[in-house]
């Protein structure tokens, strides 16, 4: 009897891990809306919407998020909030987040004077 139960808690535990990546009608409809709510100027409204998914895991509503902070559209501007934000959507891969990091990146290294840099010497 044990070894049923356990059994099958392994299978519902390997279930689980094999559907975290499928993205489920909700999060798809919250995504959806989210970006519908940032293209009609609604920031606030589209981080609310966003914010909770970012937080899950979703790659396209970190970016978004990292891009609202970042910008400041919906939020008090924040380049380091945005900046977290943007690279997590990086780190999983997600191509506009990546671009958007080198950029960023790139912008910083031309902003950053010969002068600013920390010698050890």
């Amino acid at each position: 009897m044990l070894r049923l139960l356990l059994v099958s808690l392994l299978s519902f535990l390997l279930m689980a891990c094999a559907t975290t990546h499928m993205r489920s009608p909700l999060v798809s409809s919250e995504l959806a809306q989210g970006k519908r709510d940032f293209e009609a100027g609604y920031y606030k409204r589209a981080m609310h919407e966003l914010l909770p998914l970012a937080c899950n895991g979703t790659p396209e509503a970190q970016y978004a998020v990292g891009y609202m902070y970042y910008y400041g559209y919906g939020v008090a501007q924040d380049t380091d909030v945005g900046y977290f934000w943007i690279k997590r959507s990086a780190d999983q891969g997600y191509q506009p987040a990546v671009k958007a990091l080198g950029y960023i990146d790139t912008q910083n290294e031309k902003e950053f004077k010969p002068r600013d840099r920390l010698k050890f010497n």
